[in-house]
């Protein structure tokens, strides 16, 4: 399954808009563009879709930056939930602005009837550990596994990313970023969230929590989330993957798969709820 065709993709077009509603804003508002260096310059379209991300006004920084790690500036405006303090002002999206990501998935209800699924598009070190782990537990083979960049794909054959999910006992997902000064949360996540199955999430440590701060149903009376709190990275990810083998041969009873119902459409709802505010922190912000 290629990225960026299943139906939550239709949240590009609202963040492109918003990108450079904002970044009129702040012209507006005194600041010049700072120039980009080649390297950015190469990869502005792909992460800020062709639209600044650094200012400046006098002797003040500003950086804006969705859906991907901001710079370090006097003025943040970001969606980064920041794990360390900073002397800068922070104006935060959050979590309004997570509610580009509601969207309604298309599926084939079924039962589930394979282990689990992992969807890997980019090389990271962290994800050629993950996909190098599950060789190692002889489990690869055990669930619908896409490394793009590796060659690897189970998942194009079977289906689209939501039916993948739907017809595998629990996600595991490796998110874009795993760094400890922030939570940097994509598409990744939401995706999982709005579709009725359980799943596991290596990102940054206390990331679990902060989506149960905002009001997420996590499934945690499924899923042991307490590896949320293990701060050393890979032995977080051990704990993550002995949980995954607790779930390959697992089956779901129709108690279980209302739980998951009833779980996913909270958190559309929630969703649903921060899209009716998100003009207002717009504006605000």
């Amino acid at each position: 399954m290629q990225t960026h065709t299943d139906k939550i993709w239709i949240s590009l077009d609202k963040e492109v808009s918003t990108v450079k509603e904002l970044v009129d804003h702040i012209i507006s508002c005194g600041y010049i563009a700072d120039a980009p260096d080649q390297q950015e310059q190469d990869e502005n379209f792909v992460y800020n879709y062709g639209y600044p991300r650094t200012f400046s006004r006098g002797t003040t920084t500003l950086a804006s930056r969705l859906v991907d790690l901001v710079e370090d500036a006097d003025i943040m405006v970001t969606d980064n939930h920041l794990l360390v303090p900073h002397e800068g002002k922070i104006i935060s999206a959050l979590p309004e602005f997570w509610c580009q990501w509601r969207f309604e998935p298309e599926y084939i209800n079924r039962p589930a009837t394979i282990g689990y699924n992992c969807f890997m598009n980019r090389e990271r070190g962290e994800r050629d550990r993950i996909f190098e782990l599950l060789k190692k537990r002889n489990i690869l083979d055990k669930g619908l596994v896409s490394y793009l960049d590796r060659g690897y794909d189970t998942v194009n054959a079977h289906g689209t990313l939501e039916q993948c999910i739907i017809d595998t006992n629990i996600s595991l997902i490796s998110e874009t970023y795993v760094i400890d000064k922030a939570v940097v949360f994509s598409e990744k996540i939401f995706r999982a969230l709005q579709i009725p199955r359980p799943w596991l999430l290596f990102c940054s440590c206390q990331r679990i929590e902060l989506l149960k701060q905002y009001g997420f149903d996590v499934l945690d009376d499924y899923v042991d989330t307490s590896y949320d709190t293990i701060k050393i990275a890979w032995n977080r990810m051990d704990a993550i993957l002995d949980q995954l083998e607790t779930f390959i041969n697992r089956r779901y009873t129709p108690k279980d798969y209302e739980r998951f119902r009833q779980a996913a459409k909270h958190n559309q709802d929630l969703l649903e709820q921060y899209e009716k505010s998100w003009p207002l922190k717009l504006a605000e912000i």
